[in-house]
C-alpha cells in the first residue's frame, strides 16, 4: 500500500495504461464546473525521486509560503526508500503554518476545491501491470469539454492527462489528495469534524496564532462546533487574549453548561482577569459536575484555592462583568 512504502517518482510526462475487457468505463462527472485551470500555481522541476519536496513546494507556494524543494527536501524526504510518504508531507505542511486537509476519495471533491482555487496534491501510480511507479503531483486545472485534467507533474509544467488516464493512475492510491492552506480559508469540501481535527496537530506544534485563524475559520462556518470553540477558547487564552477567550468559553458554556472542564477553564481565564469571586463560583460549579474518579478533582480544586485566595485578597477588577 502507499502510505507503507516508499513513493519512487517517475520523470514521466506521459505513460502507457493498458487496456482490460472487463475493466468499467471511467466516466467524466456529469455534475462537474465549467472547467478551470489555476495557471498562477508554482512550478518546481523535480530531481530525481523527489516529487514529493516538488509537489509540495508547489502547493505551499500556492498557499502564500515561498519555499523550494530543496528547502523540503531534509523534511520529507527518506532516503532509504528513494520517496516520500503521506505523513511527512502533511507534517511539512504543518511545519511551514499550513493546514493539510485530506480530501474525501473522489473526484467532486477535487473539482470542487480546483473550483474553490486550490490546487490539489495528489499521489498516483504510474506503473504498468505488477510495476509500481508511486508519483506525487499537482492537479491545477480540468476541461469537461476536453474531458481532460491538467497537472504539474515530474518535469512537465503543464501535463495535460486524459481523465480515464488520470482516475486509472489516481485509484491506486485509493484516490489520495490534499489541499494546503492557510488558517484563514477554509477547504471547500471540508467536513466539520475532519477540518476542525486537521487543526489539533498545528496548535500541538505551537503554532498558536495559526491555530487560532483556522478554529475561528471553522466557526464562521459552523458557529457551534465544541471541538473548535474550545480550541479557539484555548489559543486566544494562551495567546493572552484574555476577553476573547472568555467570550469564547462563555459560549462553550451555553452549549454544554455542565461540562467541568469548561467550567474549570472559564474559572481559570476570570482568575487571570482579576475577576477572584466571579473564577471562585466557576470553579465550584465545577467540582459539583466532576466525576468522582475521573482526575479532575484535584485540578479543580487547585483552582478554587487560587480563587478563593486571591477574593481573600480583594481582587476583583472592576470591569468583571464585562
Amino acid at each position: 500500500m502507499p502510505r507503507q512504502s516508499g513513493v519512487v517518482c517517475a520523470l514521466l510526462a506521459a505513460f502507457v495504461v493498458c487496456g482490460c475487457a472487463h475493466t468499467p468505463a471511467i466516466v467524466f462527472p456529469a455534475d462537474a464546473g465549467p472547467g478551470v485551470e489555476l495557471d498562477a500555481t508554482p512550478f518546481f522541476a523535480q530531481e530525481i525521486h523527489q516529487c514529493g519536496p516538488a509537489a509540495l513546494a508547489a502547493v505551499l507556494g500556492a498557499s502564500g509560503v515561498t519555499v523550494t524543494p530543496g528547502e523540503l527536501v531534509s523534511q520529507t524526504y527518506l532516503p532509504g526508500r528513494h520517496g516520500s510518504l503521506q505523513v511527512e508531507l502533511i507534517a511539512a505542511a504543518r511545519r511551514h503554518q499550513r493546514v493539510p486537509y485530506v480530501l474525501a476519495p473522489d473526484s467532486n471533491a477535487l473539482f470542487a476545491e480546483l473550483d474553490a482555487g486550490h490546487p490539489v496534491l495528489v499521489l498516483q501510480d504510474l506503473g504498468v501491470g505488477p510495476l509500481k511507479v508511486w508519483h506525487y503531483a499537482v492537479v491545477i486545472g480540468y476541461e469537461p469539454r476536453l474531458q481532460t485534467v491538467v497537472l504539474r507533474s515530474g518535469t512537465t509544467r503543464r501535463l495535460v492527462m486524459t481523465y480515464a488516464e488520470f482516475v486509472r493512475s489516481w485509484r491506486k492510491s485509493d484516490q489520495w489528495a490534499v489541499v494546503i492552506l492557510a488558517g484563514d480559508v477554509l477547504p471547500a469540501t471540508a467536513d466539520a469534524a475532519r477540518y476542525v481535527e486537521s487543526i489539533v496537530p498545528i496548535e500541538a506544534l505551537g503554532d498558536i496564532a495559526v491555530a487560532r485563524a483556522a478554529y475561528a475559520t471553522a466557526l464562521a462556518r459552523w458557529p457551534n462546533n465544541l471541538l473548535a470553540l474550545f480550541g479557539l477558547a484555548t489559543t486566544e487564552y494562551r495567546l493572552g487574549d484574555l476577553r476573547a477567550a472568555q467570550r469564547a468559553y462563555e459560549q462553550l458554556l451555553k452549549l454544554a453548561p455542565d461540562d467541568p472542564i469548561v467550567l474549570n477553564n472559564l474559572a481559570e481565564v476570570m482568575l487571570a482577569r482579576g475577576c477572584a469571586t466571579r473564577a471562585v463560583g466557576y470553579a465550584q460549579e465545577a467540582l459539583k459536575h466532576a466525576s468522582s474518579g475521573s482526575g479532575l478533582e484535584s485540578a479543580i480544586d487547585d483552582t478554587r484555592s487560587k480563587a478563593v485566595a486571591a477574593q481573600g485578597l480583594g481582587r476583583d477588577a472592576s470591569d468583571c462583568d464585562r
